[in-house]
């Protein structure tokens, strides 16, 4: 077990580093991204989101689930996801699911492309294009060329299979969904299309490699208004908010929008291991959604997840938080939390605290549980 550093200096060269990272994890690979993927995750891709440790292991198995892996679980891919930090869970989700290659659109020759021009299909023309006869491969080109206009979700699958149609397809389908308000925009006259949803978080995501997170925040303004039903540019919004511009208020706002849609608030965290003394820990990331919390440290090691229904108690601590100042370097108390959390006829403790060492935050926290839960303090 590593134990956290301790000098303030590298901490707070490490924090800008975690945070971006878990930015562009987030951007790149949460469940809220599934309805905007277009392609099977690459091998490097996989590995970094799991370095990064933006998402939970759940998200990250039904990210994997949805959209497919482009590498197959050699012993050597296996080995550098496990150095990674890769819980089981993963390694076998990946094993599972392994996507030879996205379709290409590109046009053929001619200019014209290998499936017809058309609005995005209903559940029942994929259907019917299946039980026709149809191979699933050729229905997935259809999908991932003109979209689908239905959401998908366990029943949906299933009706899919049913009908012939591959777990790839299903990841189409479920990547494909073009909202309403967000149908694609024809071409101009000058032969380019106007930026849709995932052009501007992509972009956004770019402003906030270059550590421009005034131009981050208005390209996910400006995703909110083309679509205001899907959470993540809510939930980029309010991380961006919190961790690189300081405004709490705001931050807020923008995460309990993206939970109160499906999504979820990340925060970066401290997890105790020595029973409130915060003598040893590790550094990881807590996620918030409507009914469960979930923790997962940047090493795979530990874990923790409780539905709201098992939790006790979430609050601040009145102790403990000033040894945790102390031995990370700081001063005086930095708002450590705990959780307690139901265990058969027991009850079991966990502490946790902000890698910001912002007692503002701890107090966020504490209140998006309660909110979405009922937790009472």
């Amino acid at each position: 077990m590593r134990r956290n550093p301790t000098a303030n200096s590298i901490f707070h060269a490490r924090l800008w580093e975690a945070v971006a990272f878990a930015f562009l994890a987030i951007a790149c690979t949460s469940h809220a991204v599934i309805a905007q993927a277009k392609k099977p995750i690459s091998r490097d891709g996989l590995v970094k989101a799991v370095r990064i440790n933006g998402l939970s292991t759940a998200e990250l198995v039904e990210q994997i689930e949805t959209r497919g892996v482009a590498f197959q679980m050699t012993a050597d891919a296996e080995q550098e996801l496990r150095q990674a930090g890769a819980r089981p869970e993963v390694i076998e989700a990946a094993r599972a699911n392994y996507r030879p290659g996205a379709v290409s659109n590109t046009p053929q020759r001619g200019g014209r492309s290998n499936v017809p021009a058309g609005e995005p299909l209903s559940k029942g023309e994929v259907i019917s294009m299946l039980q026709g006869g149809t191979p699933s491969a050729r229905v997935e080109q259809f999908v991932e060329a003109r979209g689908v206009n239905f959401q998908s979700n366990a029943a949906v699958a299933q009706e899919i299979k049913r009908a012939g149609g591959t777990n790839s397809l299903v990841g189409a389908i479920t990547s494909a969904y073009v909202a309403p308000s967000a149908r694609r925009a024809p071409a101009s006259a000058s032969g380019s299309r106007r930026p849709d949803y995932d052009d501007l978080t992509d972009q956004a995501t770019n402003a906030l490699d270059a550590h421009d997170a005034a131009r981050a925040t208005q390209l996910l303004q400006q995703a909110i208004q083309l679509d205001s039903s899907q959470p993540r540019a809510y939930q980029l919004l309010g991380f961006t908010q919190l961790y690189l511009q300081g405004n709490i208020t705001e931050a807020e706002r923008n995460m309990r929008r993206a939970i109160e849609l499906g999504g979820s608030a990340a925060f970066r965290v401290f997890h105790d291991h020595a029973n409130g003394s915060f003598r040893d820990t590790c550094a990881g990331t807590l996620f918030v959604t409507k009914t469960n919390v979930t923790f997962k440290a940047n090493d795979g090691a530990h874990t923790f997840e409780t539905n709201d229904s098992d939790i006790r108690e979430i609050k601040t601590n009145k102790l403990v938080g000033s040894a945790l100042g102390v031995f990370i370097g700081g001063a005086g108390d930095i708002g450590a939390f705990h959780i307690k959390v139901k265990r058969a006829a027991d009850s079991k403790n966990y502490n946790f605290a902000p890698l910001t060492k912002k007692t503002e935050e701890s107090k966020l926290i504490v209140s998006l549980v309660q909110s979405y839960g009922g937790v009472k303090s």
